[in-house]
């Protein structure tokens, strides 16, 4: 086990101590309190998650940020954030299914989908770093075939649409996203 989440099992009380990044659960589990990576010391019998993003960069509550979504569960979608304000950066964040739009939401994927690029609003100030698409702004800016792999245009219907394929996918589109069909 490597990567995880925050509230994500990485043991059983059982097995090791928590020391930093990790807390003991009611239900007798040891459970992430960051993203991060496990790592466990075997002769102390001890175990942490080391935080994966750094301190002290330039992302803060209300910036924009552009980052590429790497994996969607049923309620969050975590995303790599590569890009602030223009400027370059290196941290992860994550995109709750209740920040994907002012309506009642009941299938994530209908807004995102891993390797999706997204413009969004950071909510918190602190890794991991909280993201909002609700806004009309902010969004799918560029998203590829869930069959094929190929870039997706936006039809004028609003739905995108594979070239190679012609398969038509949903997602929540960003003002200015990349491809248009014309």
């Amino acid at each position: 086990m490597g990567f995880v989440l925050p509230g994500e099992p990485v043991a059983v009380e059982e097995e090791a101590m928590p020391v930093a990044g990790v807390y003991a659960s009611r239900d007798g589990y040891l459970r992430s309190m960051v993203i991060g990576s496990v790592v466990f010391d075997k002769y102390k019998k001890v175990l942490q998650v080391k935080i994966l993003t750094k301190r002290g960069m330039s992302i803060k509550q209300g910036s924009i940020v552009e980052g590429l979504v790497l994996n969607v569960t049923e309620d969050v979608a975590l995303v790599k954030i590569y890009g602030v304000d223009s400027n370059r950066v290196e941290a992860f964040g994550l995109l709750h299914i209740s920040q994907l739009s002012t309506e009642y939401v009941t299938d994530i994927y209908e807004y995102v989908k891993p390797s999706d690029i997204i413009k969004a609003r950071v909510l918190n100030s602190t890794p991991p770093y909280l993201l909002s698409i609700k806004e009309p702004t902010m969004g799918v800016i560029l998203a590829h075939c869930s069959f094929c792999g190929n870039s997706l245009y936006l039809h004028t219907s609003g739905t995108l649409v594979c070239k190679a394929c012609g398969r038509q996918e949903k997602r929540r589109v960003a003002v200015g996203y990349l491809y248009a069909l014309r």
